[in-house]
């Protein structure tokens, strides 16, 4: 006979996790108030204060949970680094797109975070750490394109990757029909990305045999 190894403590805690995620993504993070939450997930208020401090650490929590653990995490368990690089870099961002799009409250999550660390300097540092591990991983992809970039260059092209995926996820949340214009529009830039970034490296190539000179 097995026996049900699960910590109910675990439990509590994941489930005041969903419970905030559904409710910060449904009314936003200021509307959201620590009864709500503690009502939606069944359990004590003092509770959520056990196991988060506060409602900013909460916050925090949910967004590194179904940013970096989830979303990055199936992201890269989905990847074939066999694959070329334009296909290599948009499996990778629309994996994530449709996440968010199964996802609609993560958004949402992701724009309260930031418009609370406006107010709050311990907020914008956890904004800092959150986005500093979203780069690791678009890096991780880079990487895996051969192009034998500098550091710097490496830096510049995972900024423009997460800048063209992070505003074209913003206007997917506007656009009519954004969700079914969104890959359309993704591989194209990411197509001119790469080319963009194969062309440097030629003309540095050139640089280097004293053809540009």
């Amino acid at each position: 006979m097995k026996t049900d190894k699960r910590n109910p403590k675990d439990e509590r805690r994941t489930a005041i996790m969903q419970a905030a995620y559904r409710l910060f993504g449904k009314v936003g993070y200021a509307k959201a108030t620590m009864k709500d939450i503690a009502a939606e997930a069944g359990v004590a208020q003092g509770l959520i204060g056990y196991h988060f401090g506060t409602k900013e650490a909460l916050l925090v929590a949910v967004v590194r949970e179904w940013m970096i653990h989830r979303g990055m995490k199936d992201a890269f368990a989905a990847l074939d680094f066999k694959k070329s690089p334009e296909q290599l870099l948009y499996d990778a961002l629309n994996h994530v797109a449709q996440f968010r799009k199964e996802n609609p409250e993560w958004f949402t999550l992701l724009i309260s975070l930031y418009l609370e660390s406006l107010r709050n300097d311990e907020l914008a540092k956890e904004v800092r750490e959150i986005y500093k591990e979203m780069k690791l991983g678009v890096l991780r992809v880079v990487d895996q394109l051969n192009f034998n970039l500098t550091d710097e260059e490496r830096e510049i092209m995972a900024s423009t990757v997460q800048a063209v995926f992070d505003g074209l996820t913003l206007q997917m949340s506007f656009e009519e029909d954004g969700a079914s214009l969104y890959p359309q529009r993704l591989f194209p830039a990411i197509d001119w990305i790469v080319k963009g970034a194969a062309n440097t490296l030629q003309y540095h190539v050139g640089d280097t045999l004293g053809v540009n000179q």
